[in-house]
């Protein structure tokens, strides 16, 4: 059936719009919260007679919306979870696990509006968005993390530190070989030049000559 939208409803439409819905939808959920009306001509006019203070609410509430997006946009979530050795979580994150991080930032999420495509289940980087109003989204992500006992991220950082330390010592080490080869190319480019310099001195001798 046709409905004409009173309220802007997630995933539906904006207030003033005209949509097709189910019959069971409509009279369960929209109809008793005044969200939309049968489309028939006296709510038609209805809404006719309501459109700016309608459009001037849609305005209002797009505006907080836009607001909320620019808060949102970018913000990363990390979450330490235990995994297998092939990055497989033992559990998994959910929506209700991000509202609950984007509540813990002070940041109030219906849970409902994360639109996840299913529960994260393995380690690594997750996009996702916030629907926040029709048309207005917030992008986010999600990075999954393996969770370490403090000792095993106290050798991880150790064995970490280690490798810097025998990488610099290596850079170090081939400093000098490296200025060594430098100096030896160098060396090499100017030889030509050289040569050069003494072919063109007969030659400029000879040229001199003729013109006496």
């Amino acid at each position: 059936m046709k409905v004409i939208l009173f309220r802007s409803v997630d995933g539906l439409g904006s207030a003033g719009q005209v949509v097709d819905v189910k019959r069971g939808y409509h009279r369960n959920y929209l109809a008793p919260r005044g969200y939309a009306r049968e489309a028939s001509r006296a709510n038609l006019a209805l809404m006719e007679s309501r459109r700016k203070k309608i459009e001037a609410m849609v305005a209002r509430e797009r505006a907080v919306a836009a607001e909320s997006a620019g808060e949102l946009t970018g913000i990363k979530l990390t979450f330490e979870m235990r995994a297998n050795d092939k990055g497989q979580l033992f559990g998994s994150v959910t929506s209700q696990d991000i509202a609950k991080a984007l509540a813990e930032k002070g940041l109030k999420v219906d849970r409902r509006k994360i639109e996840l495509a299913e529960h994260i289940k393995s380690l690594g980087t997750f996009p996702f968005r916030i629907r926040l109003y029709p048309g207005v989204y917030a992008d986010l992500e999600v990075i999954v993390e393996r969770f370490l006992r403090p000792e095993e991220r106290e050798a991880m950082e150790e064995a970490a530190a280690a490798a810097a330390e025998a990488e610099t010592a290596r850079a170090e080490k081939d400093a000098p070989e490296a200025a060594e080869a430098a100096a030896g190319e160098a060396s090499a480019e100017e030889a030509p030049s050289e040569e050069a310099a003494a072919e063109e001195a007969p030659a400029e001798a000879e040229e001199a000559a003729k013109e006496e």
